[in-house]
């Protein structure tokens, strides 16, 4: 609990591999108090996921506050599998309550990143809809990283990110400058200076920029509102950074002082899968425990 609101961390879950390591810092956070509950919501194939299944078994009969979160009943399996993700708002019915989402694939947590993106939340739920923090392996927030020179740019061997576009062809797509990037937050993790990644000021992103979801706080009144309550009308990560920051007179921030790492886009696997880089983050992961 954070400002007498109750925490819920929530991953839309699918992978054993990655979500390992993420449990090693949703049970510091727990331990330290500011998270109440983490929901795995379970969006897996019919068939083939049995070990990934299993292990979000494990995990709820290990931990009591950890909660398996299923597709609700009456609401058709959709596809392509992440659209199913959508249906996860309809669990989120306490206002009070700050929702803070972590992709299956977020493997690093900073120690003051959860806090610090909950209290910003709150501290501007009257004009703020989601507040990001800043997700290394993100394009938008690399291409913010370069132009205020927290990350490297072409002049010390670094490609540059083009535009602050969700699908730039280096901050997206170039699985080189993804392996560039886990290197260097790896090294300053390592380092205990992570906090040389902060930016200058908080990001107000552009209206209606689209911007991957892959971590990000929300209040659960910005759910119960909608008629019906947490029924969006449309894909997940158009209606929280297109749609609904416009309808609703809502802007979306990167939270100056709140870093996590997202692992990979599908561009990116055969490099980063070859760099070796995941056993480092899980080595730092089971040094929480």
């Amino acid at each position: 609990m954070i400002d007498s609101h109750p925490v819920i961390a929530w991953t839309p879950y699918g992978r054993r591999r990655t979500v390992s390591i993420l449990a090693d810092y949703m049970k510091r956070d727990h331990d330290r108090g500011v998270l109440d509950e983490w929901w795995l919501y379970i969006n897996l194939d019919p068939a083939g996921q049995e070990e990934d299944l299993a292990y979000a078994n494990e995990l709820a009969a290990a931990y009591p506050w950890v909660k398996l979160k299923f597709r609700p009943d009456g609401h058709p399996r959709l596809s392509p599998k992440q659209r199913n993700t959508g249906y996860a708002y309809l669990h989120m019915d306490d206002p009070q309550t700050v929702y803070v989402r972590f992709d299956d694939d977020i493997v690093y947590v900073h120690p003051e990143a959860l806090t610090n993106l909950v209290t910003t939340k709150l501290s501007l739920a009257d004009s703020v809809l989601c507040a990001f923090p800043i997700i290394v392996n993100n394009a938008v927030v690399s291409w913010h990283l370069q132009q205020q020179r927290r990350i490297p740019g072409p002049s010390k061997g670094w490609k540059s990110v083009q535009l602050p576009y969700c699908m730039d062809s280096v901050g997206w797509a170039d699985g080189e400058f993804a392996v560039n990037l886990h290197r260097l937050l790896l090294d300053h993790i390592e380092a205990d200076t992570v906090e040389e990644l902060y930016m200058h000021h908080t990001v107000t992103l552009a209206e209606r920029q689209q911007f991957s979801v892959s971590c990000f706080a929300t209040l659960g009144s910005d759910y119960t509102e909608l008629t019906p309550p947490g029924h969006l009308g449309a894909e997940e990560e158009f209606w929280h950074s297109v749609h609904r920051p416009k309808q609703a007179g809502l802007a979306n921030i990167i939270v100056d002082s709140a870093v996590v790492s997202h692992w990979s886009f599908y561009h990116q696997h055969a490099e980063l899968d070859a760099s070796g880089l995941l056993d480092r983050y899980r080595a730092l992961a089971e040094k929480l425990r």
